[in-house]
């Protein structure tokens, strides 16, 4: 999968005053902390973040910071497996579902629930106000071991459409399925990079992962696995009767060359641009970010298109939901659980999550007049260097608490920042979530893992099949396709998931 977090270096103001309680408040305490940080240059050990917030609470950490993912892993496993010391607190832990469930069991990690109202308020009332992400913290047997990092808006896959090509053409951002296909088409023959050449890629796309974003346009949204919900039943959407209609929508988007000819390949020309003043070629692509795939000057010329409506209804998967699970956990070795949990509590602030992103005010970014905000000179020179020893964000694992982004909007001399950020927070109010989050043991993810694999290559096959013609799409293909999803036990996989909603 090439997603991947798209870390915001552009955030905002910061605090004055202390989330957590002033140094002086409370005699001074020492824990120890252990996590993955792969950052570079980034050394916990004289970080300005734990210093900073040293000086916040009063609370002193003795760091052990893990830069190999492999070497995490272990440790963490060692833990469980009782040999070797705990430390009291695991931060940007990374753990997996299965981890915290298993390290519950074992005892090494405590269970934070019923600590969470009095000790981490803020935390508390993000949970109030967002059910799903309490939900998504919450194991099965009802404990929380770990707390998340909140995103808001969530990152989406979303399809990014070259406005200047709009505006060279006269045409509107497209609101329905023929009205995408039609401005595909015009990207594909009105030359819009007014270069001369037929060189135009309406889509790009890679495989059938992103195709299937494009379902929304009939209505149709899933999850990895395939599935969604609807009146509380699991539902598998290649089964669902405008799941044809969508794969012959795409068919026709092939025929017509409105599809990157590389989009079924490993071949990804979109990341290989390399000539500065080469003639952009794409006129929407499906990802996460631009910026991701273009260089800064193409980037800045896409814009994020709302969802295609169907039947008068704009609908579109949320692709990763809320919380980033498992950031931040207390293990049994912990003598003050409440103590730490203040302190953790201060990044679900706004000011607490400006001091792990940003920085500190009048030290490392200055707020003008307007409100909008800068960085010094010398941050900006080095931003790597600066992000290493005065950050937390960033790299393989998240930090527990929230995002910063209408910070972010106040960057001054960002015009593409805010209007990014400002698309994605309208986009939002179009996503859902097609299955709720759900944790499964190592015993069910290895239940599931064969059948998952069986159906969804099967599927996402199927799928390039049909796109490319290979296949026929008739009632026939269709009934054989169906079959062959029975003799890969999709009822017992539909099964599964069933009971899984119905535990919730």
């Amino acid at each position: 999968m090439r997603f991947k977090r798209v870390i915001c270096f552009l955030m905002v103001l910061l605090l004055c005053s202390s989330a957590g309680g002033a140094a002086g408040e409370a005699a001074a305490q020492t824990f120890t902390l252990a996590g993955f940080d792969n950052t570079q240059y980034r050394n916990w050990a004289d970080n300005q973040f734990f210093s900073r917030m040293e000086e916040k609470t009063g609370i002193h950490f003795d760091v052990k910071q893990y830069t190999d993912a492999a070497a995490w892993t272990k440790a963490k496993a060692e833990m469980k497996a009782g040999a070797a010391d705990l430390p009291d607190v695991l931060f940007k832990a990374r753990l997996t579902g299965d981890e915290c469930m298993n390290m519950r069991e074992s005892g090494v990690l405590i269970d934070l629930k019923p600590y969470l109202e009095t000790c981490c308020p803020n935390l508390w009332a993000i949970l109030q106000e967002k059910p799903e992400v309490l939900a998504a913290i919450t194991l099965p047997d009802g404990s929380i071991a770990a707390l998340p990092y909140i995103a808001d808006p969530s990152m989406q896959n979303y399809i990014w459409v070259n406005q200047e090509w709009l505006k060279t053409l006269r045409l509107d951002m497209p609101t329905n399925a023929q009205e995408f296909a039609d401005m595909l088409t015009a990207f594909k023959t009105r030359d819009p990079n007014r270069n001369g050449k037929a060189d135009e890629i309406p889509l790009g796309f890679l495989g059938p992962f992103d195709l299937k974003f494009l379902a929304h346009a009939f209505g149709l949204i899933a999850n990895d696995y395939n599935i969604f919900v609807e009146n509380g039943q699991v539902k598998f959407m290649p089964l669902e009767p405008d799941f044809r209609q969508f794969i012959a929508w795409c068919r026709s988007l092939w025929e017509a060359g409105l599809l990157d000819k590389n989009g079924f390949s490993i071949t990804d020309d979109m990341r290989t641009v390399t000539d500065s003043k080469a003639t952009p070629t794409y006129g929407a692509v499906i990802t996460p970010m631009a910026a991701d795939i273009f260089k800064v000057s193409w980037a800045e010329n896409y814009a994020i298109m709302p969802p295609l409506a169907c039947n008068g209804e704009q609908i579109y998967r949320d692709f990763s939901g809320p919380a980033i699970r498992g950031t931040f956990a207390v293990t049994s070795h912990c003598s003050d659980p409440e103590t730490v949990l203040r302190w953790v509590d201060a990044l679900y602030t706004l000011e607490g999550s400006v001091l792990a992103g940003v920085g500190m005010r009048d030290v490392d970014y200055l707020v003008d007049g307007d409100g909008t905000w800068r960085y010094l000179d010398a941050v900006q020179s080095s931003f790597d260097m600066f992000r290493g020893g005065s950050l937390i964000e960033g790299g393989s694992s998240e930090q527990p608490g929230i995002s910063t982004g209408e910070f972010e909007r106040l960057m001054g001399g960002s015009e593409m920042v805010t209007n990014i950020l400002n698309q994605q927070r309208d986009f939002h109010a179009f996503v859902r979530m097609p299955f709720p989050y759900y944790t499964l043991s190592r015993e069910q993810r290895e239940t599931i893992a064969p059948l998952q694999e069986q159906l969804g290559y099967y599927v996402d096959m199927q799928i390039a099949r049909w796109v490319l013609g290979e296949e026929e799409i008739s009632d026939d293909a269709f009934d054989a396709f169906a079959a062959r999803l029975d003799e890969l036990k999709l009822k017992d996989f539909l099964s599964f998931w069933q009971d899984i909603l119905n535990q919730m």
